[in-house]
């Protein structure tokens, strides 16, 4: 397929129909399923989906894409092309859907967090950059644990089900791939956890006092009070904290801001 690619659209295609259909045949997609997916690009991922006989919503931004993705997509009529910005499309009126998707790197954390927040999103199975799959994974106390860990680990169970070689991709990127599963738990969303893991990790080398003295813009005091009502040591660090502890600090802060 001869097209210019746009690094500002993250744009890393995957051609190995091969691979893509046994990666849906891994994820046990059935025809009953509801399907997003979000960067459609040549439509090759598209086209797995849609050989299940699942109904699929594909979004794609890039309009100079749409030609091809309508001529290899014309036999199916279980799918759905939507040519928009998948950050400001609104999924919310979709049946309970599952998202499988090949994410373009430069909206992978905002992606992850939108589809979280929405509860008819059931679970999310993205291919994203291998760094950014470890850091969702990172237990507490890992360099690479942060607010996007704890976000992910209350709301769903996840694990990597495969790597991904920067090979497998067109252009090749710099990085390697991980696909990533998240099936989510029923926790609900939390717009005030967000802002709170969003400070305290912007602190993360300052003690759990400072920094959530600073994320929640409170006096040290009531900071030593919420810690110390929720049991956590004023001198840990932001890292150290688990997503329990951190959910049970945020509970606890309503009290107080």
């Amino acid at each position: 397929m001869e097209f210019a690619y746009k690094k500002s659209l993250g744009q890393n295609f995957i051609y190995d129909v091969v691979f893509l259909r046994a990666l849906v045949k891994k994820l046990n997609v059935q025809a009953t399923d509801v399907v997003v997916e979000v960067g459609a690009g040549a439509g090759t991922l598209t086209q797995s989906l849609a050989e299940t006989g699942c109904q699929v919503h594909s979004v794609e931004i890039d309009q100079r894409l749409k030609p091809i993705l309508q001529e290899r997509l014309k036999p199916y009529t279980n799918v759905e092309l939507i040519m928009a910005d998948a950050l400001q499309y609104d999924f919310s009126q979709l049946p309970p859907f599952r998202v499988i998707a090949n994410v373009p790197y430069y909206i992978t954390t905002p992606l992850i967090m939108l589809f979280l927040s929405l509860p008819n999103c059931l679970e999310l199975n993205v291919l994203v950059a291998d760094e950014v799959a470890e850091r969702i994974v990172a237990g507490h106390g890992n360099a690479l644990y942060g607010a996007l860990s704890v976000s992910c680990q209350l709301q769903a169970d996840c694990k990597i089900l495969t790597s991904v070689p920067r090979s497998m991709f067109t252009p090749q990127p710099k990085v390697d791939s991980a696909f990533v599963c998240l099936k989510k738990n029923g926790y609900p969303h939390d717009k005030k956890l967000e802002r709170l893991l969003k400070g305290v990790f912007a602190a993360r080398r300052k003690t759990m006092l400072n920094a959530l003295s600073s994320a929640l813009c409170v006096d040290k005091t009531v900071a030593s009070q919420i810690l110390t009502i929720a049991e956590i040591d004023v001198n840990l660090r932001p890292e150290q904290i688990t997503p329990t502890e951190y959910a049970k600090i945020c509970e606890i802060s309503r009290k107080f801001c």
